[in-house]
């Protein structure tokens, strides 16, 4: 036979077009039979031409799943819907929930992962020199961009991955509602998917974010974060590195009020602490102002020493009267 010789299906039996075959490991598969495959399904390739019809059976039989589908909880993105049937445990993931596009009806109780995957790409932002050359800024300046995907696993018989995007154009490091909105989204679906709190998302290009609101695990450095997070400016809570900014419980701050556990460098503390400039209460370490209770004092002086007396109510003078309490030098 000659290299353009037309095929015939191994599926149906229809001759296939110049452009429209689909090779399969032992055969030949036309375009109208492929496109009756589940849209999850990429090892065709590798598949038989046995594995195809067994497929085919079944993408039939799921017509009816599709049929007596009722949808209980519906969550939209910019172009994937996920279907959920509370009542018989079923879930679907596709653009409409309807016969003719036949999307597949998985048991909730297939899945075996779930979480949101953010690739992040950066671009240098240059400007023109006096010449017309581009230059880039130093330090050099990057304009950041988003694309939201679900990672999701299943166990079935035909595809093992149903991973979706949640946006259809990338979004941009400056439209923060837009973030916050798909990352609102991706946590209602993992949860309602898996029936556990979404997990920290993932960046699956390696890259660190440096700008933009964060939860759970995640290292910013710009903008307000909650939960074991490293912040160089901003409000944060729980198990932080702050320098700058009220923290609360077992933090490190360089300059403000602090609670708990801490090493301050200019303003008032409270409890186990050491503090290099004002009034501290218990078990502190202060080289400035006055303490009480089991404190080190390197400043104020507490004896008489040259022309100076200690009066009874504590205050060092020069003069012949207490400038505190006005009583006489004795």
């Amino acid at each position: 036979m000659g290299l353009f010789d037309k095929k015939n299906c191994d599926i149906c039996g229809e001759k296939i077009g110049l452009l429209g075959n689909r090779k399969l490991d032992d055969g030949n598969l036309c375009k109208n039979c492929a496109s009756k495959l589940s849209p999850w399904f990429e090892e065709r390739r590798h598949s038989t031409v046995e594995d195809i019809k067994r497929q085919l059976e079944y993408r039939e039989k799921n017509k009816n799943a599709v049929r007596s589908f009722s949808i209980t909880r519906e969550f939209s993105a910019d172009r994937y819907h996920v279907f959920i049937d509370d009542n018989k445990g079923l879930f679907a993931v596709a653009f409409n929930m309807s016969e003719q596009d036949n999307p597949d009806i998985v048991p909730l109780s297939a899945i075996t992962s779930c979480r949101l995957d953010i690739d992040e790409q950066r671009v240098e932002e240059e400007y023109k020199d006096q010449d017309g050359e581009s230059r880039s800024y130093v330090p050099p300046r990057y304009n950041y961009s988003y694309d939201y995907k679900i990672k999701l696993g299943v166990n079935t018989p035909w595809f093992d991955d149903m991973d979706f995007k949640l946006n259809t154009f990338s979004v941009k490091d400056h439209e923060r509602a837009k973030m916050m909105n798909y990352e609102q989204l991706a946590n209602q679906i993992i949860t309602a998917l898996t029936g556990a709190p979404a997990p920290a998302p993932v960046y699956s290009n390696g890259m660190m974010n440096q700008g933009y609101p964060q939860q759970g695990n995640m290292m910013n450095q710009g903008y307000p974060q909650q939960s074991n997070m490293m912040n160089q400016g901003y409000p944060q809570q729980s198990n932080m590195m702050n320098q700058g900014y009220q923290q609360q419980g077992g933090m490190m701050n360089q300059g403000y009020p602090q609670q708990g556990g801490m090493i301050n460098q200019g303003y008032q503390q409270q409890g186990g602490m050491m503090n290099q400039g004002y009034p501290q209460q218990g078990n502190m370490m202060n080289q400035g102002y006055q303490q009480q209770g089991g404190m080190m004092n390197q400043n104020t002086p507490q004896q008489a020493s040259g022309d100076t007396w200690v009066c009874a109510c504590g205050a060092t003078n020069t003069g012949a009267f207490c400038e505190y309490c006005g009583s006489p030098k004795p």
